[in-house]
């Protein structure tokens, strides 16, 4: 009988170890897309909202596929100019578009949002924070 409390103890510690570090890296990616969404640049004039990926073009640019759709949007033109530049632009509810260009440097990608004509700086955050967690 106590052994097998000693066992059920075990158990219980190993179960609760691992929910907690389960706990511990969704926090920690909803800090890092927070962080990302802070360090972002919105340019008035361009409507464009800018932030800054570690990661390379690719892997962003099957992010924003991946992700758009679950936020009704359709893409409808995908341009790459360069393995360095690329555009994606999607149609979504309203015939809204919204167009993300992908562009990378030499140690990150920058990944850019303009949402409408003119631009829209909390819409192109709430896409962004979408995407940025599908990824």
């Amino acid at each position: 009988m106590i052994i097998l409390t000693h066992l059920n103890r075990l158990i219980l510690a190993l179960f609760m170890a691992v929910s907690m570090s389960l706990v511990a890296s969704a926090s920690k990616s909803e800090e890092d897309t927070l962080k990302r969404i802070q360090q972002a640049k919105y340019n008035v004039f361009t409507g464009y909202w800018d932030v800054r990926l570690n990661m390379d073009i690719n892997s962003a640019g099957k992010g924003a596929k991946k992700g758009m759709p679950g936020l009704d949007y359709t893409l409808v033109d995908e341009k790459i100019k360069s393995p360095v530049r690329s555009t994606l632009t999607f149609r979504g509810p309203g015939d809204k578009k919204v167009v993300i260009k992908l562009k990378r440097n030499e140690v990150f990608t920058i990944f850019r949002i303009r949402v409408g004509l003119v631009g829209n700086e909390s819409k192109s955050a709430q896409i962004f924070n979408y995407i940025y967690r599908k990824m």
